[in-house]
């Protein structure tokens, strides 16, 4: 196939819902990014993965003191050399320092964590591997501002934000985060994390739903939202 027929094509294929979900949620991150974040903002990107987040925190945030973590070598390393401005810590947040075994979902990246995701394809290729452990408290220094946090962790998101309660103490940043039936591999709940949020006074939003200025969620919408397969990507933030 011709190369302007290649691109073609992967621009008007058919997508499936999920494909078309996050396609929906990308360009809603990018309108609530440009929104919420100015110019010398402190952002925190929590499973940076290749950085996609990184670079919309530079391009609304560009003075912002920015730090990443990512617990893969290779994908740290690339971001290291990729964002030489940013922080880049190889290692995966939690709720506690020292180190944590690691599962490296080789046939797909993305789906790795500390758990294994209940959803995995039994023929997947999943390395275990030993990395540092981190508490954002500990690494986020105290007279820093942080404006927004972004957690994408495949079910830890509980872990990361109890690991992170002085922040959200200080701070009341906004989070961007990733939820879904992953969780279920830690032993948490939506209520779990529901009930975190409202320890710091942080309400829920889809990401539309804020965009629209829809009312935020409360407990059982949260929930009704995971069910219908339609959403994953969240927004919480301050009470108005």
């Amino acid at each position: 196939m011709y190369p302007f027929l290649r691109v073609l094509w992967h621009k008007l294929r058919p997508r499936s819902l999920n494909e078309q979900i996050e396609i929906r949620d990308a360009c809603a991150t990018d309108r609530i990014l440009s929104r919420l974040l100015h110019y010398n903002d402190n952002c925190v990107d929590v499973g940076a993965h290749r950085g996609d987040l990184l670079t919309v925190f530079l391009r609304y945030a560009p003075q912002g003191r920015h730090i990443a973590i990512e617990p893969i070598p290779e994908l740290a390393a690339e971001l290291r050399s990729r964002f030489p401005d940013v922080e880049v810590y190889q290692a995966a947040a939690t709720d506690a320092s020292g180190e944590v075994s690691f599962r490296i979902v080789r046939t797909a990246l993305a789906f790795s964590g500390i758990e294994r995701r209940p959803d995995l394809p039994p023929d997947s290729i999943v390395d275990q591997v030993t990395v540092p452990a981190i508490r954002l408290d500990d690494v986020i220094p105290p007279d820093r501002p942080v404006r927004l946090i972004k957690v994408d962790v495949e079910g830890a998101e509980l872990l990361v934000l109890r690991g992170a309660r002085g922040v959200l103490n200080r701070y009341r940043p906004w989070i961007l985060f990733e939820h879904g039936y992953a969780a279920a591999a830690y032993g948490t709940t939506t209520i779990d994390l529901f009930a975190e949020l409202g320890q710091h006074d942080l309400m829920v939003w889809t990401l539309t739903g804020w965009l629209n200025g829809e009312p935020a969620l409360d407990c059982e919408a949260f929930q009704n939202a995971i069910a219908s397969g339609l959403y994953w990507n969240f927004l919480a933030g301050p009470r108005s």
